[in-house]
């Protein structure tokens, strides 16, 4: 098995990680530290009100929009069911599926407390096991130390991370996560209506908790800050002391250096391409994802039926890390290449099958129609990428823009590279509301700096240049500062324009 080098960058007010293995984007994750809500949030809810046609509730977190709770979500002992509940009512709540869109966030009453090998589930005295375990007699054996570790109403699943954990470490860290819930409970009791009473942990945490020793080969971290919190998380960690950890150093940017950025922006479109020439295309719709598989240019070096055959195996191959990778769920319908032998159509549900496992999200796949397509659900888990990566274009209303996060990637990155290479100024041509919406992103011009003391950046708005076209150049100073610039540096200082077209602004 491929082992997988985890990154962790950092800039301005959120966070990335990105894992790869052979080269490969598997995943990605962006972490904004401006309070956004995430995943595993618990917050003191109050509900607005109680639908029984739609057997759900909406509760007011604080949030923009307000957070959806099922009946199948009531808390562990609720035998009254959604009359239990009504308008006014205070009640805990754990996000489960960050707003997406003009959805608010999904919530839940049961919730739940991961650990590195286990996860706490207050109120239940629900013991279970990872199906990923498949030894018999190691299953019972966890089974057993969890049973005399638990209390009454403690619940607990042993993750798959969990095989050579002994009892003392199993009962040591269901005494942490218990501790966490009785902290979180008593924050509840202090807090107001919509207020956030826990976060989960910090993203090296929430990422490491993931994986094994036997799956890591390397963790490459780009602030020193973070490198204390990876390193001190490996000291406690089973198997943590035998992962390197490395700190990125040097002037280029930690993702574009490592070809992650450029993979990244991949995810933006719907087109990915294959080797050999061949290509997927992948749309969006309310109701369903289409995934179109294309020969392209491959021609192959056999018979058309096996040429087809070996590029529907790479597409199914490539289609369970797409929807992974992007954080898509829900039903996806396949139109792979046309063959005409039945064993061929078997193998290929096959193989999509398999890929497919290697992620643990619940998924199901169908075998093929006799019009070509396969149908395959997958349950998605966290927040889309793209939600992080784009946003509605503000011009048109229906296309997708980068975000102002992403923005700041892209020329920070490009900057640091230009810088590098012996530039004294940086001038990026954007069109104007990007310039806008990478002008506001403050503190990019002090992390540019923070590598180049001396460099200065400049956002050129350009009113022919396209959505998410980014042209950046360096300069050697003395420089001519073009008319409009936005000028990225540490002090707030505005110019009133005289005209529409006369702007200049000195941002953070």
């Amino acid at each position: 098995m491929a082992k997988k080098i985890i990154y962790f960058d950092k800039l301005c007010d959120f966070s990335v990680t990105a894992v790869t293995e052979n080269g490969k984007l598997t995943d990605c994750r962006f972490a904004s530290e401006d309070g956004a809500p995430a995943v595993g949030d618990i917050y003191k809810g109050k509900v607005v009100n109680v639908l029984e046609g739609m057997q759900a509730a909406f509760v007011d977190c604080g949030l923009e929009r307000n957070c959806y709770l099922s009946a199948d979500d009531l808390a562990y002992g609720n035998t009254e069911g959604l009359a239990a509940l009504k308008a006014g009512d205070e009640i805990m709540v754990q996000i489960v599926k960050t707003p997406c869109k003009n959805k608010g966030a999904k919530v839940t009453q049961k919730l739940s407390f991961v650990g590195k090998t286990l996860i706490y589930l207050p109120g239940t005295d629900f013991v279970g096991i990872s199906h990923s375990l498949e030894d018999n007699e190691l299953r019972e054996s966890l089974l057993f130390a969890a049973k005399k570790a638990k209390r009454k109403k403690d619940g607990l699943v042993i993750r798959n991370s969990a095989p050579f954990c002994t009892y003392d470490q199993i009962s040591a860290e269901l005494n942490f996560l218990r501790k966490i819930y009785e902290r979180t409970a008593e924050n509840y009791k202090k807090a107001r209506p919509g207020e956030l009473v826990y976060t989960d942990f910090t993203m090296p945490v929430r990422v490491m908790r993931d994986f094994t020793e036997y799956d890591v080969a390397k963790i490459v971290v780009s602030c020193p800050e973070q490198m204390e919190e990876v390193k001190e998380l490996l000291s406690i960690l089973p198997g943590g002391k035998t992962i390197k950890a490395e700190l990125h150093t040097g002037g280029r940017d930690l993702l574009e250096e490592a070809g992650v950025l450029a993979q990244i922006k991949e995810v933006c479109s719907p087109r990915v391409e294959l080797d050999g020439g061949a290509y997927l295309v992948i749309e969006r719709t309310e109701a369903l994802t289409s995934i179109d598989v294309n020969t392209g240019g491959f021609t192959g070096d056999d018979s058309l039926e096996y040429t087809v055959y070996q590029t529907n195996l790479a597409a199914a191959r490539e289609i369970a890390r797409q929807v992974k990778l992007r954080g898509l769920g829900g039903l996806f319908v396949v139109d792979f290449i046309d063959m005409e032998q039945p064993s061929h159509r078997k193998a290929l549900c096959d193989e999509l099958e398999k890929s497919l496992k290697a992620d643990r999200a619940p998924h199901r796949v169908l075998p093929m129609s006799d019009f070509g397509l396969v149908e395959f659900t997958r349950k998605r888990q966290g927040t889309e990428l793209s939600s992080a990566v784009l946003k509605p274009c503000p011009v048109c209303g229906s296309g997708e823009d980068y975000s102002e996060n992403f923005y700041a990637m892209l020329i920070y990155a490009e900057a640091l590279k230009i810088l590098s290479g012996g530039a004294e100024t940086v001038c990026a041509e954007l069109s104007p509301q990007a310039a806008d919406a990478a002008a506001g992103k403050r503190g990019l011009g002090d992390e540019v700096r923070k590598k180049f003391p001396e460099a200065e950046v400049y956002l050129i708005p350009d009113g022919t240049k396209k959505s998410r076209e980014i042209k950046c150049r360096g300069e050697k100073r003395p420089f001519a500062v073009p008319k409009g610039a936005f000028r990225l540096m540490a002090i707030i200082k505005i110019t009133e324009p005289t005209t529409n077209d006369d702007r200049a602004y000195a941002v953070l």
